[in-house]
């Protein structure tokens, strides 16, 4: 391992790599990742939905999302991997008035950002997708830009144009502890020595609450395992399906290759770093997504193709990203509270701007910045699946 590096990233997942990606892209090529694991994404962004929506209820998430869809869009052609972007679109299903307003509220903040959101009838939800049972359903928002990636595809994509843009990063290498002189980082302890660096990000995901402890820097992130379940083949949902998402019951849904894929976010969850999958949590779910979609009675689930992943979950559901001030050279990007792939680009962009020229110019993300929870400014996203 080389000893020193201008830019120590911790967290080889895919908010790591997007940083190394824009860091390098900018110029400013002695970058290094440093991944305890023995490969990237194993907790959280390999397990993840991969769901990009904008329809979000603070401008600032939305507008995080309308960067990053738009990178997206042209991300093959930026990093030489297909993103598998699926431009299906995402229904929000609403049962209760309450959820109605809810959602005609958030409608008029996605609108006011340029979102082609709208809101449909229940006529409308039921010729959108028929198989639905929607006798109960007041309306729903949709909007045909959402959709979802592969996971794995954004994360390989940015790490490898990073790396051939002359960034490195290093397996099985644990952060112990660093070394600061006169309140500015110096440097980094690991289990395979120290690395001198006069910069260092923290994009631990769910364990980034422990990296900022070593430095007496409390990240507000709480790790919460979250379950999916997919079915085997399954023709009876069309392709095409959009993301659904049952406000009356929490439960979401979309295809994934030939069978489909369902999540929920029980919120008796305890914390912890437990990924290991509840075999409970079929019977669950099935539950509480058979009365909205009849058909998946006749779907057939595998275990193989169940698994749990890690939340790191801020708390108001928003990232905490910026420099920490207690530690001069010390950023934090982490707390994306599930939508950590969807934002990657954005984040990456904002972190590396915010390193090399002192401020993020692209994007205004001061409202995401940690110094929020000290002085009372939070955000609150509502809209979090």
């Amino acid at each position: 391992m080389n000893k020193q590096a201008e830019v120590v990233i911790i967290g080889g997942g895919v908010i790591g790599c997007s940083i190394a990606y824009f860091l390098t892209r900018h110029g400013c090529r002695d970058v290094l990742i440093l991944e305890r694991e023995n490969f990237q994404g194993k907790h959280s962004t390999g397990r993840s939905a991969g769901g990009v929506r904008q329809q979000f209820a603070t401008p600032v998430n939305i507008r995080m999302s309308r960067f990053s869809i738009d990178f997206f869009t042209h991300f093959e052609e930026l990093t030489g991997q297909d993103p598998e972007y699926r431009r299906y679109g995402y229904l929000f299903i609403a049962t209760e008035p309450a959820h109605v307003d809810y959602l005609q509220q958030n409608l008029r903040v996605q609108q006011a950002e340029g979102i082609p959101v709208e809101f449909l009838t229940r006529e409308d939800i039921a010729k959108l997708v028929p198989q639905l049972y929607v006798e109960d359903v007041l309306g729903g928002t949709y909007c045909p830009t959402d959709g979802f990636v592969d996971p794995y595809s954004i994360m390989q994509g940015f790490n490898r144009k990073a790396r051939e843009q002359g960034a490195r990063i290093e397996l099985e290498t644990e952060v112990l502890d660093f070394t600061v002189e006169h309140g500015r980082i110096t440097g980094v302890v690991t289990n395979r020595g120290h690395i001198a660096t006069p910069v260092v990000v923290n994009a631990a995901g769910a364990w980034s609450h422990l990296v900022g402890r070593k430095l007496g820097v409390d990240i507000p992130i709480r790790p919460i395992k979250r379950q999916i379940v997919t079915t085997e083949r399954f023709d009876e949902l069309p392709r095409e399906l959009p993301m659904l998402v049952d406000l009356s019951t929490g439960c979401y849904m979309r295809k994934e290759g030939d069978g489909v894929m369902l999540g929920w976010a029980d919120p008796n969850e305890p914390e912890s770093f437990d990924t290991t999958f509840n075999p409970d949590f079929i019977d669950a779910i099935i539950e509480r997504a058979l009365p909205r979609v009849p058909c998946l009675a006749n779907a057939s689930i595998n275990l193989r193709r169940c698994w749990g992943g890690l939340y790191d979950i801020s708390p108001d559901h928003h990232a905490i990203v910026g420099p920490v001030p207690q530690v001069e050279g010390f950023y934090v990007c982490t707390g994306f509270s599930g939508h950590g792939i969807m934002h990657s680009p954005a984040m990456g962009t904002a972190i590396a701007e915010m390193i090399l020229f002192g401020e993020s110019r692209t994007l205004d993300v001061k409202p995401l910045s940690i110094e929020r929870f000290s002085t009372g400014e939070l955000l609150h996203e509502t809209a979090v699946i």
